[in-house]
């Protein structure tokens, strides 16, 4: 039969100071209350008045002595009554093999033998499981002397036995033979120093609305455990003190251990996940689903760019900026383009160079610019100038505003006469020593060539005009910085989408140029996604990044507009990483509809802080919190009352 407590009188018991130890400890630890004297006390005259702490307890009390000291215990039991009945459920109730608090059941297994061999990471699946469960693991040292005192009882017995099977001529005993190895490597890996010796409890407490999912979840955590060789039982006819062992309070009353040594207690560290750790990554955030560490590393994947979807002020730059600070820890060089110019906090700090774009600014960028040298061991001589003469034309595009087909025509023939007049044609592209054509130069061929008088006027602002100082200089930037940030944010709207285009155009050619980790970081990626060439091009570079070492990591506060491109589908599915951190619910349904997700993600999104984010790396979907340390958030936070 069952027996049930008042939940106030256990707690009491079990959690709270007893009141038999405070009736033995009065005496000695006593304290002035902040509280009104009773009427008893009120009584006394001012010189009979005292105080608690001037008691001496080595001499018997007097009357008004014990009178204090008893409204002082009275006093303390009020207030503890009260915390009690603020913590406690309506009941508990203790049964032979499971607790009941309120409409909760709870049941406990303990783990008593373990395998010869444990894997690393075993307790993954029971860290990773999607129920509710408490789980506490006792670790207490021994004494190596200890332990090796009865390791050489235990050998001695173990030798006996072999002897004695041996003079009764007994076929030889391999499980005798492997004890008698494994204490011996101990022994000797002990005297080393290379191991030490520990006790060592492994307690699971289930939680469920009923008995009837109680115990399909303990049958679950049985096939779990057992489908690794782990032995476990479930707890009987103690169920209360199998309950306090896995509580938040340190107290084992069980004492159902295994012995067991550093190397394999090592494999029980809980605060990992296998799928999204790297021996040598960052760590990006928390699992909030078992607190275990991420612990990533881009670069050991087979395609790591990432998508980054967040609506305003969702701290999508913050969490972006998080990676960028701790990945120039591990040397990897990271490009940044910086639209609203959130990034020159960063680079004040770290000291790196920061480039305004601007019609202002003393940065150049010829987009006539060559790799000087591509790790491809296969590329035709041919193939730098081609691929420059399409992007030029995409460039041209934008700047002059849709070229029709004759256009287009006439410019290719102009762009490659240009590299011509500077011994760059298709049969030798090397421009080691050689010239590089400038915007003024493709302007003076326009001009000698029928037709292209349309074509010259048009482009004639880039080059005498207003906008003459922007593209049609030699480039006097090197991306050799370990962290380089583009400015935008001062350039005309206008020019905007032609200074991306460009920008990105000579990342590319750097990145080309030379066999280094980097990460490219496109900011406010829906503005460049509304114009199909710039599109296009990140589409390029997106999908072609990992043969040269870059990850590029898109990030947009607009879904709409970002999808309203026809090339948004190719970017996010050549995007094996996603970050989608708090939606509006005008946005959430086309993210649905992008990503997949489920309705328990849906809601998620739409109310979760803004410190806790959903993590897509391939098929793991990870809901994360974001840990960043005092001075870390002081630099890359884009709030800007701070």
């Amino acid at each position: 039969m069952a027996n049930s407590w008042d939940i106030k009188e256990l707690v009491a018991k079990r959690y709270c100071w007893d009141t038999v130890w405070f009736e033995k400890k009065a005496k000695q630890d006593l304290i002035v209350l902040n509280k009104e004297p009773e009427p008893e006390i009120n009584e006394l005259s001012n010189s009979q008045k005292i105080e608690i702490s001037q008691i001496d307890l080595e001499k018997p009390t007097t009357k008004q002595e014990d009178k204090l000291i008893l409204q002082a215990e009275k006093e303390y039991k009020e207030a503890l009554s009260y915390i009690k009945d603020m913590i406690s459920p309506s009941f508990m109730k203790i049964f032979p093999d499971k607790v009941r608090i309120n409409n909760i059941y709870t049941k406990t297994y303990f783990v008593y033998a373990y395998p010869n061999f444990l894997e690393w990471n075993w307790l993954s699946p029971i860290i990773n499981w999607d129920t509710k469960f408490d789980m506490s693991l006792y670790v207490y040292p021994i004494e190596s002397s200890y332990i090796q005192k009865f390791l050489r009882k235990r050998l001695a017995q173990l030798n006996s036995e072999r002897s004695i099977n041996a003079d009764k001529w007994l076929v030889n005993d391999p499980w005798l033979n492997a004890q008698i190895q494994d204490v011996e490597e101990l022994r000797e890996k002990l005297t080393r120093w290379q191991e030490k010796y520990f006790h060592f409890w492994l307690y699971i407490t289930l939680y469920a609305e009923n008995e009837e999912k109680l115990n399909r979840i303990g049958k679950d955590v049985e096939t779990i455990l057992a489908w690794r060789n782990v032995l476990q039982k479930q707890s009987f006819l103690r169920a209360e003190q199998w309950f306090i062992s896995t509580g938040p309070f340190c107290r084992d009353e069980l004492w159902v251990y295994r012995n067991i040594s550093t190397g394999w207690l090592s494999t029980t560290f809980p605060f990992s996940s296998s799928t999204l750790s790297h021996d040598d990554g960052i760590l990006y955030w928390v699992n909030t689903h078992n607190n275990s560490l991420i612990l990533y590393d881009r670069f050991k994947s087979e395609n790591a760019n990432m998508c980054v979807f967040a609506k305003s002020w969702g701290w999508k730059s913050f969490a972006v900026k998080l990676e960028i600070l701790r990945s120039l820890m591990m040397w990897i060089d990271v490009i940044v383009v910086d639209p609203e110019n959130e990034y020159k906090a960063l680079v004040d700090v770290v000291g790196w160079t920061y480039l305004d774009v601007s019609l202002n600014s003393r940065e150049r960028i010829n987009p006539f610019d060559l790799p000087l040298w591509v790790k491809d061991k296969d590329i035709r001589p041919w193939d730098l100038l081609r691929d420059a003469i399409i992007s030029l034309l995409g460039l041209m595009n934008l700047m002059l505003w849709k070229l029709t087909s004759s256009e287009a025509s006439i410019m290719e023939k102009a762009i490659v006469t240009t590299y011509n007049l500077k011994w760059i044609t298709l049969e030798d592209d090397n421009v080691v020593w050689k010239e590089i054509p400038t915007m003024k130069d493709l302007y003076s061929v326009l001009e000698t060539m029928d037709w292209a008088k349309d074509l010259t006027q048009r482009l004639e602002k880039y080059t005498t005009w207003i906008f003459s100082w922007v593209f049609s200089e030699l480039t006097n930037i090197s991306l050799n910085e370990w962290l380089q940030v583009f400015s935008v944010r001062d350039l005309d709207d206008i020019l905007r989408p032609t200074a991306m285009y460009i920008i990105l155009n000579y990342i590319w050619n750097r990145v080309r140029s030379s066999n280094k980790k980097r990460i490219l970081v496109i900011d406010e990626a829906w503005n460049a996604m509304q114009y199909e060439d710039t599109a296009k091009f990140i589409f390029g570079l997106v999908k072609r990044a990992r043969k040269y070492n870059l990850w590029v990591t898109t990030m947009t506060q607009d879904v709409e507009d970002f999808v309203w491109s026809g090339f948004w589908k190719p970017i996010v599915t050549n995007s094996s990483i996603q970050l989608l951190l708090k939606q509006s619910p005008a946005s959430i349904d086309a993210l649905q509809n992008i990503f997949k997700i489920t309705d328990q993600e849906k809601y998620i999104l739409l109310n979760s802080a803004v410190w806790q984010w959903l993590f897509f790396a391939w098929s793991e979907h990870v809901w994360i919190q974001v840990i960043a340390s005092y001075y870390e958030e002081q630099i890359v936070s884009t709030n800007p009352n701070r």
